[in-house]
């Protein structure tokens, strides 16, 4: 599976690098994320619980941060398991880059599941993935910018947002 994507940040490079290197900004945002520790030296581990089309995951993992330009770019590679769900492995790159007064954050990530996960039908996956990647990144860009999250879709704009 792949994802890409790029999102335009209201705030300094270094103060988005700031933010993707800290865990503990990074666990509030994550959807199912119940622990989070580490650092680009030393690697993260996390563990997330989830569903994914009726199968529920607790996933438990690790990633470490390669190819270390702050404030610019980084390659995370990584994998986790959630016992009979299965298990994930994969890598994203990561880029950052001066654009007006802001940031162009840009990603792209590459997966392959395992277990029960690989046996769902791709569509599926790939739409829950997107989902959780463009959610996480949509509260992250909030965050940063200390704004509120904007609700998408009909209802949103119904409600307002």
């Amino acid at each position: 599976m792949q994802l890409t994507g790029e999102k335009l940040v209201a705030a300094p490079p270094e103060a988005v690098w700031t933010a993707l290197t800290d865990p503990a900004f990074l666990r509030a945002l994550i959807p199912g994320c119940e622990t989070m520790t580490g650092s680009p030296e030393t690697g993260y581990d996390i563990t997330v619980a989830r569903a994914v089309g009726g199968i529920e995951a607790r996933m438990t993992g690790r990633f470490d941060m390669t190819e270390v330009e702050p404030a610019r770019s980084c390659l995370l590679t990584g994998g986790g398991s959630g016992g009979g769900a299965g298990h994930a492995t994969g890598a994203a790159r990561i880029r950052l880059r001066p654009e007006g007064r802001g940031t162009c954050l840009s990603w792209s990530i590459c997966a392959e599941l395992g277990g029960k996960l690989a046996k769902m039908p791709n569509f599926l996956v790939e739409m829950a993935a997107r989902k959780v990647a463009d959610g996480f990144v949509e509260r992250f860009v909030a965050a940063i910018e200390k704004r509120p999250v904007q609700p998408k879709g009909w209802f949103g704009r119904l409600a307002g947002g």
